[in-house]
């Protein structure tokens, strides 16, 4: 009786410890996928940018073009995510200017839509980027209805 009991206390005891190792790698797995999703949440934070047109002769205010945007850096590089609105559909572009300042100097890029537009791009850090500016205007003619810079320095 006695050889059976330990026979009996044994087995339990393997099979306690076959089933702890079997979910140990599973409880690993889940603990380190949830590490490295949140590690890759945390990678970069995102700073939020906006602004608007200004407005010609006979327009209200809710005629105005806007863009709202936002940046992050990660990897040695400056991600930028932008999107404008044209909301007056006049059959005028709304023009989207981002400046941007590194050893280079100043460099300009310009994007246009008639309505609503997305852009994405990225700038590398190891030219000496150190800061961008961006304003919004909208027309056809040299008169752009330029609105105000929104300034950005790092």
């Amino acid at each position: 009786m006695r050889k059976l009991r330990s026979v009996l206390v044994g087995t339990v005891l393997a099979g306690a410890l076959a089933a702890g190792i079997a979910a140990a790698p599973a409880q690993a797995a889940t603990a380190s996928a949830a590490s490295t999703a949140s590690v890759s949440q945390a990678q970069y934070t995102k700073h939020w940018f906006s602004g608007s047109s200004s407005f010609g002769r006979g327009e209200s205010r809710g005629e105005r073009s806007n863009y709202k945007g936002y940046w992050y850096y990660s990897g040695g590089r400056y991600y930028f995510d932008i999107e404008a609105w044209d909301h007056d559909r006049d059959r005028q572009n709304t023009y989207v200017d981002f400046s941007y300042h590194d050893n280079g100097g100043w460099h300009t890029r310009r994007f246009a839509t008639g309505g609503h537009g997305e852009w994405k791009f990225n700038i590398s850090a190891r030219g000496g980027f150190d800061g961008f500016r961006t304003h919004i205007g909208e027309g056809n003619s040299r008169d752009f209805d330029w609105g105000n810079y929104y300034r950005h320095s790092f």
